[in-house]
């Protein structure tokens, strides 16, 4: 690509140091630190739990379940002798009636027998319908979000081909159901100092060759053209160092089995770029007709000619 100069005005201040803050597309949202902004769990609860990963969420699921049956276990302890057929201090007794009358079993062998007992039965198996419910919820909801099962090659590469540079990516549908109606874009983004010594956060649009396809049934190989309306076109990689510059790859589409509306997204910084390379092919046909793709040349690549 040429590399013309891009001066900055003369009254402006240098740039600052940059360390990296705006490269949030490849990690989660616990990798931001928020300063001034509480995020209080129990305010937005149901989107904590869709969001933590299944380990954290049975652990705390658990977590909670124990402390919930040890409180009214103790609560039951108390009043030892309104609970028929539990023996008098034997907290194991009691934790499992607890159990029991959360999960509104009930197997007849203990019982509360007395008043207060039996108010606390009667709020334990109160908050223990509600808490099922939510729960079932919890669960269905997880189960049920969509999701899209998209790989992008782990490297995006610039190549020209007959003299015209272009930036490529693989992308391809693990699963069997095809995507319908996939929307394919690519941004670039960019920390731009201006005059006053602030720094913006800046996108421009990279338009594809074809950035709507209506069937996405395996891979494809999305192409942003670098000529004199790309955004790339005369910048070097210096400058887009010193910009802190990364490619955003989004997709979206539905799902054909599920009638959902599934996305993915990724992000690659040009150190991640190979420059004249090219993918190589993983999709053949077979004498008998069939298709096959071989994911294991996904991120294969070769030296360009």
């Amino acid at each position: 690509m040429p590399q013309p100069s891009r001066p900055l005005p003369a009254e402006a201040p240098a740039p600052p140091i940059l360390r990296h803050p705006h490269v949030l597309e490849d990690k989660g949202h616990d990798a931001v630190v928020r300063v001034g902004q509480a995020d209080r769990i129990w305010s937005d609860f149901y989107h904590h739990a869709l969001i933590a990963p299944w380990g954290v969420f049975f652990y705390w699921s658990i977590a909670f379940y124990i402390v919930i049956n040890v409180v009214f276990a103790l609560a039951y302890m108390v009043v030892g002798t309104q609970v028929s057929g539990a023996r008098p201090g034997d907290f194991l007794d009691y934790f499992f009636f607890s159990v029991q009358t959360l999960s509104t079993v009930g197997y007849g062998v203990m019982a509360p027998v007395g008043r207060v007992a039996n108010l606390l039965a009667t709020t334990e198996v109160l908050g223990g319908m509600m808490i099922n419910a939510v729960a079932t919820g919890l669960v269905f909801a997880r189960f049920s979000r969509p999701r899209a099962r998209i790989m992008f090659s782990k490297r995006a590469v610039i190549v020209k081909n007959q003299a015209q540079p272009h930036l490529d990516v693989r992308i391809a549908n693990c699963r069997r159901s095809p995507i319908l109606s996939a929307d394919i874009e690519f941004s670039l983004a960019r920390l731009i100092p201006q005059p006053d010594g602030h720094v913006t956060r800046q996108f421009d649009s990279l338009p594809l060759r074809q950035s709507h396809m209506p069937v996405l049934r395996f891979a494809c190989l999305p192409v942003h053209v670098i000529d004199e309306n790309s955004p790339l076109h005369g910048v070097t990689l210096d400058m887009l160092k010193s910009e802190e510059a990364e490619i955003i790859v989004t997709i979206t589409g539905t799902d054909e089995a599920s009638g959902q509306t599934v996305f993915a997204r990724t992000a690659y910084g040009f150190d991640r770029m190979l420059y004249d390379h090219h993918f190589v092919d993983i999709i053949n046909t077979n004498p008998d007709g069939s298709i096959t793709v071989d994911y294991t040349r996904f991120d294969q690549m070769e030296k360009q000619p």
